[in-house]
């Protein structure tokens, strides 16, 4: 049989082997962005501010003559807004802002599909109806925000 020491030995040395191979995964490593080349195409709904923060992080080329580009196309925005009711006056107690966009990532023969989607909550039993439409055009930006820091981040990992 094994002894204790013998025991202690194994699952030392089962702990260091564990510990030193891991699972096997890896860290996501997001791609440099300003290596590659962008050919951005928007929709007519897509609003100023998205396209201008969109063509900011990514410095669109207005050519498409390299073969090795990525072509975005951006389509489909949508901006909802959704009142939760509650309570006895059975007012609006809470507005949920829903914006979306579709997105299709192509670079060669590679072609991705997705719809990124940002959902916000805030309070609305605000009596000022002024204060009211102040935050939610303040929901709105980072709404919009929210969009385009999910666009990087699926660009930087098409290339995985």
């Amino acid at each position: 049989m094994i002894n204790m020491v013998q025991k202690k030995y194994l699952y030392l040395i089962s702990l260091v082997l564990i510990l030193v191979q891991g699972c096997g995964l890896n860290q996501y490593k997001l791609g440099n962005i300003n290596n590659y080349d962008y050919l951005i195409a928007y929709d007519e709904g897509i609003p100023r501010g998205l396209e201008k923060k969109i063509n900011s992080l990514f410095k669109p080329i207005l050519n498409s003559d390299n073969k090795d580009i990525y072509k975005i196309n951006i389509r489909n925005y949508k901006f909802d807004r959704y009142d939760v009711y509650a309570g006895q006056a059975l007012r609006s107690m809470e507005i949920e802002v829903r914006s979306s966009i579709e997105v299709s990532l192509n670079l060669n023969d590679r072609k991705v599909n997705k719809t990124l989607v940002s959902v916000k909550r805030f309070n609305s039993n605000e009596l000022n109806s002024l204060a009211d439409q102040e935050m939610l055009d303040f929901i709105n930006s980072q709404a919009i925000d929210d969009l385009v820091t999910q666009l990087f981040l699926e660009v930087s990992l098409i290339d995985m």
